[in-house]
Parts: structure tokens; sequence; C-alpha cells
């Protein structure tokens, strides 16, 4: 049986995220994911022996972090506030989001016709609205929201929009500034959770 490398299996997989998010899913491979990470071949071999193992893997380890990031957010009094917090995660607005943007975004494209990244997609999305429709469903009970809100479909549309922001600050990225991005999103939340006397 092989030794265990000396490496850990998520410094593997933050190396390959790092190959995905710099150069794309066609720069993967063993070699270079163990040139990222400093390691040999087999060190790479060892955790992942196939190249979809590798994809899968990073996939996964993206959406933790992302899924890992909103678990702590502070338990915020204010609904809009725990809901902006949550959809800011989905902004490329940092050097760490914009490289898990472009990891996930890379896979997302891959995952209609693969069923195990579709899979994965599932997962951090259902999770993400749950987690969205929970904050709306909050401001509904506190008198907070705007009086058309429905909590699960306001969810949807409000993961759209921060979707939708992400998507083109990512692919055209001199069109739209980072205050640009932010402010479209808090004009949606404006709709959501009005000023105090406008609902």
């Amino acid at each position: 049986m092989p030794r265990r490398p000396r490496i850990a299996e998520a410094d593997l997989t933050d190396a390959l995220v790092r190959v995905v998010a710099g150069e794309g899913l066609d720069a993967v491979s063993v070699r270079s994911v163990a040139r990222a990470a400093g390691v040999s071949a087999g060190a790479v071999q060892y955790y992942f022996p196939t190249k979809d193992a590798l994809l899968h893997a990073a996939y996964r380890r993206v959406i933790d972090r992302v899924l890992a990031r909103a678990a702590r957010l502070p338990p915020l009094t204010r609904p809009r506030d725990f809901v902006r917090a949550l959809l800011l995660e989905l902004l490329p607005l940092d050097d760490e989001r914009e490289a898990e943007l472009r990891v996930g975004l890379a896979f997302s494209a891959r995952s209609p016709f693969s069923e195990p990244l579709a899979e994965l997609y599932t997962e951090g999305y259902r999770t993400l609205i749950s987690a969205l429709e929970a904050g709306l469903r909050m401001a509904v009970d506190q008198g907070v929201a705007a009086p058309e809100v429905d909590p699960r479909r306001d969810a949807v549309a409000a993961a759209a929009t921060a979707d939708g922001l992400a998507w083109h600050a990512l692919c055209a990225p001199t069109a739209l500034s980072r205050d640009e991005i932010v402010r479209a999103l808090d004009a949606h939340l404006d709709r959501l959770f009005p000023p105090a006397g406008e609902h």
C-alpha cells in the first residue's frame, strides 16, 4: 500500500482551485496540481487517482468554503443584514471570492453533463435558498419586509440577482465597479426591506 503523503488533501484541493481559477479547467492535470502544491505527482494520485476525482474535489472545496463562511455569519438581529451578508458572499468583491467564482462558473457549465457535479451544485443551491428564505421569513414575521414579499419566491429571485451580478462582474470586469455591484444589490434589497414607514 502506498505511503500516505505528508501534504494534506485539503492543501491539494486548494492548489487545484488555484489552477482552475488562474488557468481554467483545461489546465487541470495531475502534474499541474502537483506543481501548484509543490509536491510529486504521486502525492496527488494518492488522493485523486483520476482527473474526474480532481475536478469533483475542486468543486466540492469551493462550495464548502462558501457555505462555511455563510455558516459563520453572525446571528444578526436585522434580517436585511443577514440576507445582505449572505448575498455578498456570492459576489467577486475580493481576490478569494473572485477565485471561487471563477471555479464555480467553470464547473457550473459542466454540471448539466455530469451527474456528480450536478448533485454538488444542487446541494449548494438548496442550502443557499434555504438560508435566504429563513432570513426573509424572519423579516416577514418581524414586520420589516415589504407587504408583497414571499420568502421562498424572493429567496430564489435574490439569489438570481446576485448570480447575475457576479457573472457580469467576472466576465466583463471593466463594465462594473465593485461599488456599482454592491449598489445594485442594495437597490434590490431596498424593494424587499423598505425603510421604516414605507411599508
